[in-house]
């Protein structure tokens, strides 16, 4: 917790494992699931890729501190992952570089927006959207994904320093079957907690 702040700093996150069942409950605060959820593709790939590319578009250009503080946060977390780390008591090895998704990274930009913009915190988007939704409408098919959510964390040490305190946001960042990352960070101010940060994680 970053007490510095003058409102309450927030955590969620989620993981899918991917597959056929039930949908993923929505994390408590300072917590994460395993959950699975079916999720199909249809149409060409082109058909797709022409989807994905509009869905992304309010989100191509961006404000250019806040894309510094995306890859600060993709820095530092391939950092705790070359280092080990433990989470909820539990050692975890050193794990493989997460390398940056476009894809993802529209994917954790529109929530972030969407949770500013509209002044919500959680994992589903104010139009109902799912984490895995959002990741397939940017155009990534994954086999397993996960989603970290933060609110009101004004640094990228400090927001990640908070998901590493957290036992499920540290086991989504330190999963060695996650290859790739998208963050997301977006300021509204007059917003309930003004900084809203996303990370989605992926493995295809």
């Amino acid at each position: 917790m970053n007490r510095n702040l003058s409102v309450p700093s927030l955590l969620l996150g989620v993981t899918l494992l991917a597959g056929c069942g039930a949908d993923v409950p929505i994390a408590p605060v300072g917590e994460g699931f395993l959950g699975e959820a079916a999720e199909s593709s249809q149409g060409s790939e082109l058909q797709s890729l022409a989807v994905a590319a509009a869905y992304c578009d309010d989100v191509l250009t961006w404000d250019a501190s806040w894309q510094s503080f995306e890859s600060q946060v993709l820095t530092l977390v391939n950092q705790k992952r070359a280092a080990g780390a433990t989470c909820g008591g539990v050692a975890k090895p050193a794990a493989p570089a997460l390398t940056l998704d476009t894809r993802l990274q529209c994917a954790a930009r529109k929530h972030s927006k969407d949770m500013g913009t509209n002044n919500i915190f959680d994992h589903n988007g104010s139009d109902g959207s799912t984490p895995w939704q959002r990741i397939t409408n940017a155009g990534y098919t994954y086999t397993a994904a996960g989603e970290n959510i933060a609110a009101g964390y004004s640094t990228p040490s400090a927001v990640v320093n908070g998901w590493m305190a957290s036992t499920g946001h540290c086991n989504n960042i330190m999963n060695p079957n996650f290859k790739h990352l998208g963050v997301g960070y977006f300021y509204k101010a007059g917003s309930t907690y003004s900084h809203y940060w996303t990370q989605d994680f992926g493995r295809q």
